[in-house]
């Protein structure tokens, strides 16, 4: 966990959107041999505003960290620090162009307590827009704005701070703070839910703590995370589950939301009962049986 042995693997935060992976080449080799060198898109194919660079050894990237980190790069000063996140796979191209980590932001493990979600988010913010708004706290690490497969924003976005007192002291000093017309939500982002399908209470008598939610209608696509992401808007989500068919893994249709209170709950379904997600109304009630 967080005594591991020195990485050759650099992680590089806070790079202009229009930087390419030849100029980030160009800058790393100066301190040693390259191996990759990858800028992560989203699905639109632009950059995310970080890139991954790899050395041939540990000693020539602890010598890149001490003397790019806080570098220089068009308007912004890059943050430079070694890669921990566990990755799902490791890109196998030696020096391709990104795009290669298909996940987004949300399946990136952050540093703990790093984190920020920002919900609310008016349909037009962007990921400029954003790290425009929270980097006075201090440098933004990365950032992205939710978005359905169209295209379009969810209304909310995750935000990766260096430490986790610059996370806490955006959190007091942005939520509720307005940007482009709307009063965000900041909060500390928790890591997701249980993932396990099923969730239903078959054949229980009817006794609903009013804590838990049905959330029915949603598009196929709809994910745990997405549905814990949505909600987070209103209250802390204690468990989020897109409810899928145990033999093939796809979704029914409908999930279920747990919060920590029933005023949490009660606004859940008072504010996005009807609300469309992916262009499906959703269609939410207490469970009555949770």
């Amino acid at each position: 966990m967080a005594s591991e042995e020195p990485t050759n693997r650099l992680y590089v935060g806070n790079i202009p959107w229009s930087t390419t992976v030849e100029e980030l080449r160009g800058i790393f080799s100066q301190c040693g041999g390259i191996s990759l060198v990858d800028i992560p898109t989203g699905r639109q194919g632009r950059s995310r505003g970080y890139g991954i660079v790899e050395y041939s050894n540990v000693q020539e990237a602890q010598v890149a960290i001490t003397q790019l980190d806080g570098h220089a790069l068009g308007d912004r000063n890059i943050s430079v620090r070694e890669d921990k996140a566990p990755t799902k796979s490791a890109p196998s191209k030696s020096g391709g162009g990104g795009g290669n980590r298909g996940s987004t932001l949300g399946d990136t493990p952050a540093a703990e307590g790093c984190r920020c979600y920002v919900g609310n988010l008016a349909w037009e913010t962007t990921e400029e827009s954003l790290i425009a708004h929270c980097t006075g706290i201090g440098p933004v690490i990365q950032s992205e704005v939710a978005r359905q497969p169209g295209g379009r924003s969810k209304g909310w976005g995750l935000v990766d701070y260096g430490t986790p007192a610059e996370a806490e002291a955006a959190i007091a000093q942005l939520h509720n703070s307005e940007l482009q017309g709307r009063s965000i939500i900041v909060r500390l982002e928790r890591a997701g839910g249980a993932n396990k399908t099923g969730g239903v209470n078959a054949g229980r008598p009817e006794a609903s703590s009013g804590l838990q939610i049905v959330v029915r209608n949603l598009p196929w696509s709809t994910t745990s995370e997405d549905l814990r992401q949505v909600f987070q808007q209103v209250g802390n989500v204690v468990k989020a589950d897109s409810v899928c068919h145990a033999d093939t893994g796809r979704s029914k249709g409908w999930g279920t939301v747990l919060f920590e209170t029933t005023e949490q709950a009660q606004a859940a379904i008072q504010g996005f009962n009807g609300v469309e997600l992916e262009h499906r109304p959703m269609q939410i009630k207490l469970d009555r049986y949770d």
